[in-house]
């Protein structure tokens, strides 16, 4: 990795650029024909098999997390094809759509924040595209394009442009919204919103963050290329070679940024949580990572000052850096879903069974859980959040006196809450 950028640059992960059309191609026979499918089918399979070992040799984590890990290493592995598949494999410039890369409650990718829906596209400059629909009442709708590809990095990584509802009026909750993508700012721009595309290749990731799961509508957008010619495009031998290369791409260049980012987690102060950069992330945030190791007789007490800011969560994430079965498992809050006790600050406790603390976190299963918080828009540096790792047993002396419990009835239902948002925010949609 360079040493003069940030852990998490995207230019530390970069792919190697190679030509996608540099395979014999001899049609005139099946076996010939089977022969050139199965060479690029091999470049698959080692991507896959690269993936897997750092999704699950060298991890620092207890010998007892081993085996549950693997399981999820190899989940995680065929969600990373799932995602590399449909939004870059099936990506078409003159034919763009929207793909869900997370926020689907079983493909997770990358930190994915159980608040937010996000989707992406494929986009080239040599294209003017339209993005119009209803724009939902999410509490935060951000939309940003970036330069090249996150399947290699091969052209750098940086923000083009970006707009999101606190800067942009027109994306206000409830409004129908218009927006033209473009190299250069249209004449006929009106009442739309412009976002700017660079020349060459480029994606554009749309994030809705949702604070009251159960009242804040999903968006229902449409992109399109304002100027396609149909019928599309065949399949030829250079764009199929092209599209296919971003699979094996996608797998080794994020199973490295995936290693540099649990890492991150794990090399930090295991009492006191410190900011962490992340390019190219979420515009706007500032993350903290950090982690916890808890045992089933133990708790861990997280507390936080909640910072003036206009959004923030937390969330607990396993080593393949996804929140697992959050719709199913108490495993995040934002700043909606936590009590915050009289002195001013929230406090989390997490455990391997239900203590009753409104802010329970449920770590059952496994030792070792990452942490992380995101605090968007502050008006001021967020004190860093505290951990303090205690016996079960003495629980009630590091919570306040006055914390009143959720009862089991209650936590059902709001598991059931959890379940039901699922739907009503589209995240079961693929």
């Amino acid at each position: 990795m360079a040493d003069n950028k940030p852990v998490m640059s995207q230019d530390n992960f970069k792919v190697d650029g190679g030509s996608a059309s540099n395979m014999p191609a001899d049609f005139s026979s099946d076996e010939s024909a089977l022969a050139y499918a199965n060479a690029q089918l091999d470049s698959f399979v080692e991507a896959m098999r690269y993936s897997l070992e750092k999704q699950i040799v060298g991890v620092q984590l207890p010998p007892e997390d081993r085996e549950i890990n693997v399981h999820e290493a190899l989940r995680h592995l065929l969600r990373n094809i799932s995602l590399a598949h449909a939004g870059h494999v099936e990506a078409d410039y003159a034919n763009p759509t929207l793909t869900k890369m997370g926020g689907m409650n079983r493909i997770q990718f990358q930190l994915q924040s159980c608040d937010c829906n996000y989707h992406m596209a494929l986009l080239h400059g040599d294209y003017r595209y339209r993005l119009k629909g209803y724009r939902g009442t999410a509490a935060v709708l951000q939309t940003t394009v970036f330069n090249g590809h996150s399947c290699d990095f091969v052209d750098g990584w940086k923000t083009i442009s970006n707009a999101n509802n606190l800067i942009t009026p027109q994306y206000a909750p409830g409004n129908m919204i218009d927006v033209i993508l473009s190299r250069e700012k249209p004449a006929d721009l009106g009442d739309a919103v412009w976002l700017e595309l660079p020349p060459g290749r480029c994606e554009l990731h749309i994030r809705q963050y949702y604070a009251d799961w159960d009242k804040e509508e999903p968006a229902d957008f449409m992109l399109v290329n304002d100027g396609q010619v149909f019928p599309s495009a065949l399949l030829d031998r250079e764009t199929a070679e092209t599209r296919f290369k971003r699979l094996p791409d996608l797998l080794k260049v994020h199973a490295n940024y995936y290693r540099a980012g649990i890492q991150a987690h794990i090399d930090a102060d295991p009492h006191e949580i410190d900011e962490f950069k992340v390019p190219g992330a979420f515009e706007g945030t500032n993350y903290y990572y950090g982690h916890l190791e808890c045992r089933p007789d133990e708790a861990v007490v997280i507390e936080i000052v909640p910072p003036d800011c206009n959004y923030w969560n937390v969330e607990l994430t396993q080593l393949q850096w996804e929140p697992g079965d959050w719709w199913s498992r108490l495993l995040s809050y934002n700043y909606t879903q936590v009590r915050t006790d009289s002195d001013g600050k929230v406090r989390f406790v997490a455990s391997w069974s239900d203590t009753g603390h409104p802010n329970w976190l449920d770590v059952s299963g496994r030792i070792l859980h990452l942490i992380g918080f995101r605090f968007f828009q502050t008006t001021e540096t967020p004190v860093k959040p505290r951990l303090k790792t205690i016996k079960l047993a003495d629980l009630a002396s590091h919570i306040p006196g006055d914390t009143q419990k959720t009862s089991a009835d209650k936590r059902q239902a709001i598991m059931r809450q959890r379940l039901e948002s699922v739907y009503r925010r589209r995240f079961s949609d693929f």
